[in-house]
């Protein structure tokens, strides 16, 4: 493996948040609002088209950012089990990710599937609360 200088480390940082900042501008829809935060976390409004999220500058910004985007292309209005919209959102801003050839860190994958089981298993206790098959089977969830 070759050891970029720092010089070129520095480069090839700024060329990748410029092109992940190409990408999600072209993801979000002209209607949408949005908020920049520091910490590497996001939140949508999908009702109000609203979303506040980190600056995508590095690939897990920009998966947090187009998660968060994704809640309101989808029109996630609270009409679905929450670990549904969440898991659907995880695959949108995968699917735009591989589409745009970014590749998916492990890390980032984990991440999202322990998010999903973790929702799931949070909405499990509700009686009678059928559980979404291909979301339980992401998240590695026996049933």
């Amino acid at each position: 493996m070759t050891m970029l200088k720092p010089a070129a480390l520095q480069a090839a940082r700024r060329a990748a948040a410029i092109r992940f900042t190409e990408i999600a501008a072209r993801h979000t829809p002209a209607d949408v609002y949005v908020a920049y935060r520091r910490r590497l976390t996001g939140c949508a409004w999908a009702r109000s088209r609203r979303i506040s999220v980190p600056r995508p500058v590095t690939r897990r910004a920009l998966h947090v950012y187009l998660h968060e985007v994704a809640h309101v292309v989808l029109g996630h209005f609270h009409d679905k089990p929450v670990y549904v919209q969440e898991y659907e959102a995880e695959q949108w801003a995968f699917a735009v990710m591989r589409a745009e050839g970014v590749p998916i860190p492990r890390a980032s994958t984990r991440r999202a599937k322990a998010y999903v089981a973790q929702t799931i298993m949070r909405e499990i206790q509700t009686p009678g609360m059928a559980i979404h098959l291909q979301a339980a089977r992401f998240a590695n969830i026996a049933l």
